[in-house]
């Protein structure tokens, strides 16, 4: 089964990588946690331990970027979810 499908922890770290890479450096934990709906304090923790496991990178106060290791991390996640998506589509067309 796909992690981030399985795993509320992981899908919001997801979420909230794609967030800091869509929007750019200068993204605020309180816009992050309005866009998924969650606590600007779990954002903070979430952010907190992505930058530990070096997943981003903090560039300054409310600057971060996702880190070569956040990128594959998320491309990994988004072939587990293709792999499962044509998955579904088979098993709803048969």
């Amino acid at each position: 089964m796909v992690e981030i499908l399985q795993n509320k922890n992981s899908a919001t770290r997801f979420q909230i990588l794609v967030e800091v890479a869509a929007s750019g450096p200068a993204i605020q934990q309180k816009r992050i946690a309005a866009s998924l709906e969650i606590t600007p304090q779990a954002v903070s923790e979430y952010v907190r331990r992505l930058v530990t496991e070096e997943m981003i990178i903090s560039t300054g106060r409310s600057s971060y970027r996702v880190s070569a290791k956040g990128v594959n991390w998320m491309l990994k996640m988004l072939r587990e979810l293709q792999g499962y998506v044509s998955l579904v589509q088979q098993a709803v067309t048969n």
